[in-house]
């Protein structure tokens, strides 16, 4: 068995870059060509807490904006400048490279002042800095709030797919950032996943297994979307809150169910596989395990490693939707709940270039 440190040891085989390409789009209308981070102020991120810091405590949390670098980049600095380990420093979520992120970090610095000169860096800026009583927790957002600059439309951006969006969201589908560059965290998850190698770095390791299963999930959405029945509930789906992490099992199909569904209150959920076999039943379940059965050493090593089990909604609905169009160039600005992707709107409008990647797409 082989042990590996870098993900760039591990050959390509599986053309993971393809399938994710062909997940199926909600939206029927011909899509439009555009670019996509010409430049870093085309794709602007600013993270929201879903809590306001106290005021005192033994953490310094600080909102930093910066630009062209990953949250990872950012989390060294503040080692360096401050002495801390990586284990007292936190971050809510992590943010492209490719773009202008405001977000926010944690120091555990019990008794201690520390000048903010010091923490300073060419890189970002310390838009604001306040004390708080515990440690900044990866999920701790209430959303992620978006400006994005299209540019070189080859069309203008239809209203009616603005306005449908904004009331009936897009697959929830996770991001291409998710499964790394060339998707080579889901190339190393394979081998991982069917006992080929082994890797020694804990949170390579994490990024990995966390790749393995949203694929797996975006597998079985892209076949609900491809059927048109990712927002039409079939007996046996688990139905999930809006907001929320709790679901509850839909033995019949009802027009309640259905209303809510319309009006945003609910959502069909997706398995994200674990030691834990999904609680979905009947009809919904048949499906699950289709798709699935194709992945079968996936399941089996993923089941090994002792991971709970979850679930996650098939929809997220874009809150604050606008789009300002000019020329070839659009504008685009909303918020979206944490774990939702901003390049899951985008490929329910446009057919995107990222030129920070130099030619790949959502």
């Amino acid at each position: 068995m082989c042990l590996f440190d870098s993900i760039d040891q591990v050959m390509t085989q599986t053309d993971y870059t393809h399938l994710l390409k062909q997940q199926s789009r909600a939206s029927k209308q011909k899509l439009i060509s555009a670019d996509l981070k010409t430049v870093f102020s085309d794709f602007i991120v600013k993270e929201v807490l879903s809590f306001e810091p106290s005021g005192s405590g033994e953490h310094l949390f600080l909102q930093i904006k910066k630009t062209d670098c990953n949250t990872d980049w950012v989390i060294r600095q503040l080692q360096k400048k401050s002495g801390l380990t990586s284990r007292e420093i936190g971050y809510a979520g992590k943010k492209d490279r490719h773009s202008i992120s405001t977000q926010w970090f944690s120091l555990h610095l019990p008794g201690k002042d520390i000048s903010l000169e010091l923490l300073a860096d060419e890189s970002y800026e310390i838009v604001h800095s306040i004390r708080h009583d515990k440690k900044l927790r990866v999920g701790s957002l209430k959303e992620n709030q978006f400006e994005i600059i299209l540019r070189n439309l080859s069309d203008k951006i239809q209203q009616d797919s603005i306005n449908s969006i904004a009331k009936f969201g897009v697959p929830n589908y996770f991001g291409p950032q998710r499964f790394g560059h060339d998707t080579n965290n889901l190339n190393l998850a394979e081998k991982l996943l069917t006992g080929q190698i082994k890797i020694k770095n804990r949170n390579k390791r994490g990024l990995v297994i966390s790749s393995a299963r949203s694929f797996l999930f975006n597998q079985c959405l892209a076949k609900r979307v491809d059927e048109k029945t990712w927002l039409e509930p079939l007996k046996g789906d688990c139905m999930m809150l809006d907001q929320k992490r709790s679901y509850y099992q839909l033995e019949e199909v009802t027009d309640s169910e259905v209303s809510r569904i319309n009006s945003g209150d609910l959502h069909i959920s997706g398995f994200m596989p674990g030691k834990q076999i999904s609680d979905a039943l009947h009809e919904a379940k048949a499906k699950e395990d289709l798709i699935l059965s194709n992945y079968k050493d996936w399941i089996t090593g993923l089941k090994a490693l002792n991971l709970d089990s979850s679930r996650r909604a098939y929809r997220c609905i874009p809150k604050n939707l606008s789009v300002e169009q000019f020329e070839n160039e659009a504008t685009l600005k909303f918020s979206l709940s944490k774990g939702c992707f901003a390049t899951s709107v985008l490929r329910e409008l446009v057919d995107v270039t990222d030129q920070a990647t130099r030619g790949s797409s959502t």
